[in-house]
């Protein structure tokens, strides 16, 4: 397949490397990963929850250069359908792919639900009471039209508007530290908390724990080959990028979260909204509570803009597949029946059903990704067969938590 080539309906308008590094941080941070952060904070690693987070870039790593030996093997291969096609063969391409956008659709419609959840706590901070009028469900459906209009601008744009929403994300977050440092206890931190009976794991114990669901979230990373536009040149040097940006993700993260653990004693942490309650023990800080979710909606409204360009990109390719004139359908309807269908999703399925994050079938397809080094028609150095060998049953162990975890 000519990696010039773009299926009908899917803009030629090609975003640089500036823009895929905002498209990698969204998929890193434009979620709720720092509740999930709080979350194994409480019950897994404690403090030393920066330990999991370095183990889980580290565990990445091996990912990242088996897609930079993928760049390099299949340089003219279009996303991850195309690694996937040339690699496995159409048929095996068709059911992973099929398999990723129904996940994808599920993801959207519980990324929805999630947005709703914070746009309806921000409401509520301005005292504003709208649960009667526009309920979550609805609020949910009308927010991934919304941003399903949005998601038709050609690929620079839909990443320009995805920066855009991603700078109110992380400039929050750095207001926030910079404004809060001050008030940081260093006898909070305590970097080994003393072996505990179940639920808790802390210890050596807790920190492998707690890395295995973190390493699934920077894996999903790799989803950044899907969105639509990069040209040769960006695919040649996309796994360097993509390194950096896991770097200052697991940065970031690693900063929030000894703000959080330093601004209260450890058992607060235990909440589900571990930012916030810490945030509430002090008065001077109080005013940035609205703030929280204003932050939270930006993230997963950029995730929601991004992952919908993938999916869209990955049902045209699916669809070109298949051969389109047989089914008597035009193309360009893929993308509405897509956005559609995620929001009825949205409207109809109960909350705490659908996932707010990439899940497994994400993770298997890097594992596919990952033996597909091993498929190469030049022979596998051993060193590159252990790291892709290893890069595998990484990410299979890490979609194996998410299933367990799931509908968490």
């Amino acid at each position: 397949m000519d990696g010039d080539s773009r299926p009908e309906g899917i803009d030629d308008v090609r975003p640089g490397m500036d823009h895929l590094a905002v498209v990698a941080l969204t998929l890193l941070l434009g979620s709720n990963v720092i509740a999930l952060v709080g979350q194994h904070t409480a019950a897994e690693a404690g403090p030393a929850i920066v330990l999991s987070l370095l183990l889980a870039a580290l565990g990445a790593m091996p990912l990242l250069y088996c897609l930079h030996a993928l760049s390099r093997q299949l340089p003219a291969a279009d996303g991850l359908h195309g690694v996937l096609r040339a690699r496995w063969g159409r048929v095996s391409a068709g059911l992973l792919g099929g398999a990723l956008l129904l996940e994808l659709v599920a993801t959207l419609g519980g990324v929805a639900q999630s947005l709703a959840r914070h746009l309806r706590a921000l409401l509520a901070c301005c005292d504003i009471d709208a649960g009667i009028a526009v309920p979550d469900p609805l609020m949910a459906s009308l927010a991934l039209l919304l941003i399903g209009v949005v998601g038709w601008l050609p690929p620079r744009g839909a990443a320009l508007a995805a920066c855009a929403l991603l700078t109110v994300k992380l400039g929050t977050g750095l207001l926030l530290v910079a404004l809060a440092a001050r008030h940081v206890q260093y006898a909070h931190w305590i970097p080994w908390l003393p072996e505990a009976t179940a639920p808790y794991r802390f210890g050596p114990g807790g920190v492998l724990a707690a890395s295995v669901p973190l390493l699934g979230v920077f894996a999903t990373v790799g989803l950044a080959l899907g969105f639509p536009g990069m040209d040769g040149q960006a695919r040649a040097r996309q796994s360097l990028l993509l390194a950096g940006v896991l770097l200052l993700a697991m940065l970031l993260l690693i900063v929030v979260a000894a703000l959080q653990a330093g601004l209260v004693e450890f058992p607060a942490l235990g909440s589900t909204r571990p930012l916030s309650v810490a945030l509430q023990q002090h008065p001077q800080l109080h005013w940035m509570m609205p703030l929280l979710p204003l932050a939270g909606a930006a993230g997963l409204a950029a995730l929601l803009l991004v992952l919908l360009r993938v999916a869209m990109c990955l049902a045209m390719q699916l669809w070109t597949a298949l051969r389109e004139e047989a089914f008597g359908m035009r193309a360009r309807t893929v993308p509405v029946a897509l956005v559609l269908s995620a929001a009825l999703l949205a409207l109809g399925v109960p909350v705490g059903i659908l996932p707010v994050l990439p899940g497994p079938v994400v993770l298997l397809v890097m594992v596919a990704l990952c033996l597909a080094v091993l498929r190469g028609q030049s022979p596998v150095a051993g060193a590159r067969a252990v790291l892709a060998l290893v890069a595998a049953a990484l990410c299979l162990l890490a979609a194996v938590a998410r299933v367990l975890a799931w509908p968490g």
